[in-house]
């Protein structure tokens, strides 16, 4: 099977995780007129060499199973609860953890996918509605915050 082509703009909603090596950002590349996921980037904040280009390859594989029909479940099924050592693990508010980054990238997709069913993807590319939910809902919202 042929990998989807993709354009050369497309939409994408940025997820930001703790790790150990500081913050990954994870961009969803999605196509908004079929809602299909197309692609996986991420990006950790103070990890390079080794680290970063696993991360690397580990979005292309998960890009190119997107591209030829796999789902963004599956792919959170397979890097969710993946270990390391305890010195990598990172405390969750709330009382999670961050096991390695592989797990990471889990918890960052599968907050994606929480997102996107609670709220709709055109919600989740025209608002900041994840940032809203970390900070204890829309509700919270104040006159000093940008509109």
């Amino acid at each position: 099977m042929d990998p989807v082509k993709t354009s050369e703009v497309l939409s994408g909603i940025r997820i930001r995780q703790r790790t150990k090596a500081g913050h990954m950002h994870v961009v969803v590349v999605v196509d908004p007129k079929t809602g299909r996921e197309l692609e996986v980037f991420a990006q950790v904040g103070r990890a390079g060499g080794i680290p970063g280009s696993n991360m690397e390859a580990i979005c292309r594989m998960v890009s190119l199973f997107l591209r030829i029909g796999g789902t963004l479940e599956a792919v959170v099924g397979q890097l969710k609860g993946i270990g390391a050592t305890e010195e990598d693990v990172v405390r969750e508010k709330g009382g999670g953890k961050v096991l390695s980054m592989g797990d990471a990238l889990g918890k960052a997709l599968q907050r994606y996918l929480d997102a996107r069913a609670r709220h709709g993807l055109e919600t989740l590319l025209t608002t900041d509605i994840l940032e809203k939910e970390e900070k204890g809902g829309e509700e919270q919202n104040t006159a000093a915050d940008p509109a």
